[in-house]
């Protein structure tokens, strides 16, 4: 199915304003099609190995279209019916198995797994050229599909038929001329389940209906483009670019970058050089800062005066020693007057202790004199009342005692501050210095005798306090100078720093021009040796554009070749239903015969595009259409399915009309009306019909639905279950269905039981059937039958008679109803009470010790039949 497709594809691809490159590309698929149709677009399989065959085939492949038997517009077939048919091994088959099918009505019967399959797959193999189902079941070697599994073995069927001049000729398999002669119930099925898909997957539906979704699948598994996956610039041409681009930024650096940098560097250096000094180069600026072989230069000057030290401070004045010095004269002059009045009142002195005394002994006794221990009670003066008294009294000998205390811790502290003096301008001046001798020392301490001592003129003549003045005189000036020094020091160091700052801007600048500098240099060499350094890629990118070429020309004209392989499948299904409207309507209106007249379709509009709906209007009001998968249910959306799949076989004039198990495919509301259609109107009346079919009551209502001479002219066929073999069982002489030819049978066998009970069947058959839809079509055909009861079924003899009042009326509009009326009044009878009935129900119920039948009687009641059955045609 995908090859045939494909080739119909590409005879479209024939005419002159096809790119020859673009046929290539459709010759190329068709060569490697077994091999590219399992590819999917999952992880680029497909369009991966388009390249790779592509590339390794494209100066091989011929861009002519090779052409193919064209399909003209009004089909031309060789043949008129099938005669015979010879197929084994091949599936089911193990061997040959022989059919006559020389017949306009084959009817095969055989329930599930009997081999109805298989024929109806021998039928297609052989008109076709391929099994749909094998391509659905992706068996790339159609033939490993088609051998027996038990002998493992195929041979291709042999089917012969009948031309014009009823001539035997072998039929070989012509897909485009024998593909509408199939009614596939399995596409009927997925043409009614779109229904319940999304509306995307609805556009599907003609597509599905006539087989083409492997030929849809094969399609949309071309990407697009090949862009993606096929060298378009060249590995060689892209890395030579890219080396090209980068030598043309080296270009670019020496005759603008560089440049640049080079004025910014200038311009930097002489802003640097004026901030440092007025009239100072940039160059003359480093000597300075960094000095020369000889002479060292600021910074080396400035950090070699910053290492030397500068002494450190003492931190005394001559001031701050005179006021230590009046200090402690006041606090020496106040604590000798203290401490004589202390010494005046050194009784009261005595009193005041003795009084503290006896406060602290109050506190653990409160009853009686801590002195004489008598009572308090008794005592003149309570003692501790008069401690409290006089103590209050003695209160300012407290506070002078209290300040004499704290006069002598004063004068201590001094006196160790000047101590440390001493110390300080001993460290300073240590060679041959008085003052040694009154350091402070363990065994020494700072006392008023010390202190007095200070004063003592020495053997120079002059006191150590006149030393300390004038060593405290020289180390202030010291100080001074230290801190003249220090003040120079940190200038000098902020100096350091801002030259250390304008020494790194040199180093930089300096940095950047050696950065550029060697940039020139790297990139002139660059340039130079381009050419020889990159001669092995300039030599490969220049032997690549052929092959770069090549692939665009492949990538351009896969492109081309994909857009229009959518286009056709896109198109395909409006080509197929084209003109087929009317006789769809046609038909489903016949396959919906027993419906209500409003719910008859007016107007049917087929999908002819991509993205348009199946819609349907109705004869109650044709101008308003509807969505027909919306509003139909399924058993009519089978219908339509059948509907358009036998109006194209109508439409393509097909010989043939095969059904493989439309049991399967319709429902049992509409079976009847299919059957009729089918067999009865002049639909398919020129049409060599084969049916095959699971349902044995389908298969027995089409052989009574045919005349007797129809069904005796039409060849049947039953496959049986397996018993021990592994061939299919196959029974050519199959017992007739129909009921008027096994009456006749039996009754020439001599079988009268038997030919009576057929003959009763063929009588129910033809009366609930044909014979009311006569009386129907030709007079009133509204009777009043009367019932046993409600679930009672209707009585064959009151119906018989009902009929046979009808048609006996003097209106009854047909001029030959003697033809169906006299067969009729010979089995009822006139009297009502006619031999001919009670044969007909004692051949149907089973009863003992029964007189035997009327042999002539028998024969009247088949020949009725038959001549009833032939008058109803």
């Amino acid at each position: 199915m995908i090859q045939a497709e494909y080739l119909r594809f590409m005879q479209t691809l024939s005419t002159d304003g096809i790119p020859g490159d673009v046929r290539k590309i459709a010759n190329l698929v068709l060569k490697h099609l077994e091999t590219l149709i399992p590819l999917s677009t999952a992880q680029g399989h497909r369009i991966k190995k388009m390249v790779e065959l592509a590339q390794t085939n494209w100066g091989s492949i011929c861009s002519d279209i090779q052409a193919i038997r064209e399909q003209a517009t009004e089909q031309t077939y060789p043949i008129t019916q099938i005669k015979s048919f010879s197929v084994g091994p091949f599936r089911g088959f193990a061997k040959q198995e022989d059919f006559d099918l020389a017949s306009q009505f084959v009817l095969i019967y055989g329930p599930n797994g009997t081999g109805k399959s298989s024929f109806c797959e021998a039928l297609e193999y052989s008109l076709l050229g391929n099994v749909a189902e094998a391509e659905s079941k992706r068996f790339r070697n159609q033939h490993d599909y088609l051998k027996n599994a038990h002998t493992n073995s195929f041979t291709p069927p042999i089917l012969i038929g009948l031309d014009n001049q009823k001539n035997d000729i072998p039929i070989s398999a012509n897909e485009a001329l024998f593909r509408f002669c199939f009614v596939d119930k399995n596409r009927i099925d997925n043409f009614s389940r779109i229904a319940a898909q999304t509306p995307a997957k609805q556009t599907e539906l003609i597509s599905t209906l006539f087989g083409l979704d492997a030929f849809s699948e094969f399609v949309r598994n071309f990407t697009d483009s090949m862009d993606r996956y096929i060298d378009l610039e060249g590995d060689k041409q892209k890395e030579l670019k890219s080396k090209k681009q980068v030598l043309a930024g080296f270009q670019q650096q020496l005759e603008t970058t560089i440049p640049e940098e080079l004025q910014k560097l200038d311009e930097e250096e002489n802003v640097l050089a004026k901030e440092f000094g007025a009239d100072c180069t940039f160059s003359q600026m480093i000597i300075k800062l960094h000095g020369t072989e000889e002479k060292n230069g600021l910074i080396a000057q400035l950090e070699e005066e910053l290492q030397k030290p500068i002494g450190t401070k003492s931190n005394l004045t001559l001031s701050g020693l005179q006021i230590l010095q009046q200090f402690i004269q006041a606090n020496m002059r106040d604590l000798n007057t203290n401490v004589q009045e202390l010494n005046s009142a050194n009784q009261q002195v005595s009193f005041k202790k003795l009084y503290e005394a006896v406060i602290q002994v109050m506190e653990s006794n409160t009853e009686q004199c801590p002195a004489c221990h008598t009572p308090l009670a008794q005592v003149t003066v309570n003692p501790f009342e008069h401690a409290e008294t006089e103590l209050k009294k003695l209160h300012h000998l407290g506070e002078l005692q209290e300040a004499t205390r704290k006069l002598n811790e004063d004068i201590s502290t001094s006196l160790t501050n000047l101590s440390q003096i001493i110390k300080t301008c001993c460290s300073h001046f240590s060679e041959n210095n008085l003052l040694s001798e009154f350091q402070i020392t363990d065994r020494k301490a700072a006392t008023t005798d010390w202190w007095n001592s200070l004063h003592q003129q020495l053997s120079d003549g002059f006191t150590p306090w006149k030393h300390i003045e004038d060593q405290v005189t020289q180390l202030e000036e010291t100080d001074k100078e230290i801190a003249l020094a220090a003040e120079k020091r940190i200038k000098k160091q902020n100096e350091l720093t801002r030259l250390r700052e304008v020494a790194e801007k040199i180093v930089k600048l300096q940095t950047r021009r050696e950065t550029v500098n060697n940039s020139i240099m790297k990139n002139k060499e660059t340039i130079e040796n381009f050419n020889v350094e990159n001669a092995w890629l300039i030599a490969d990118a220049e032997t690549e554009k052929g092959v770069v070429a090549q692939n665009q020309t492949i990538a351009n004209a896969y492109d081309a070749f994909v857009q229009k392989l959518k286009n056709y499948i896109n198109g395909l299904p409006g080509q197929l239903v084209a003109d087929l409207s009317d006789t769809v309507v046609q038909l489903y209106n016949a396959f919906n015969r027993n419906d209500a007249a409003h719910e008859q379709l007016a107007a049917v509009r087929l999908p002819l595009q991509q993205n348009q709906r199946l819609e349907i209007s109705f004869n109650n009001d044709p101008g308003t259409f509807f969505d027909a998968l919306h509003i139909l249910s399924e058993g009519h959306i089978r219908c339509m399915g059948l509907a358009i799949l036998t109006a194209k076989n109508i439409k393509e004039n097909c010989p043939l009309l095969i059904f493989d198990d439309p049991v399967n495919a319709i429902d049992d509301d509409h079976r009847e009306s299919i059957r009729r259609t089918i067999f009865e109107d002049v639909y398919f009346e020129n049409k060599q019909i084969i049916l095959a079919c699971h349902g044995e009551e389908f298969f027995k209502d089409i052989q009574n639905l045919l005349s007797a001479e129809k069904a005796r002219q039409s060849r049947t066929v039953s496959f049986l279950p397996k018993i021990r073999e592994s061939h299919i069982c196959v029974d050519h002489n199959c017992l007739p269905r129909n009921y008027v030819i096994a009456s006749r049978t039996h009754f020439d066998k001599n079988e009268i039981r038997d030919a009576l009970d057929k003959a009763r069947k063929a009588l129910e058959s033809l009366t609930k059937d044909k014979v009311w839809r006569y009386v129907n079509n030709h007079g009133d055909g509204n009777l009043s039958i009367k019932l046993r009861s409600s679930k009672a079924p209707i009585e064959l003899r009151n119906l018989t008679e009902q009929l046979k009042s009808k048609i006996a009326k003097a209106e009854f509009s047909d001029q030959n109803k003697a033809a169906v009326l006299n067969p009729i009044e010979s089995l009822l009878g006139i009297s009502g009470d006619s031999r001919e009935w009670r044969y007909l129900n004692k051949g149907t119920h089973e009863e003992a010790d029964r007189a035997e039948f009327d042999h002539q009687t028998v024969n009247e009641i088949v020949t009725a039949l038959e001549q009833l059955d032939a008058a109803l045609g």
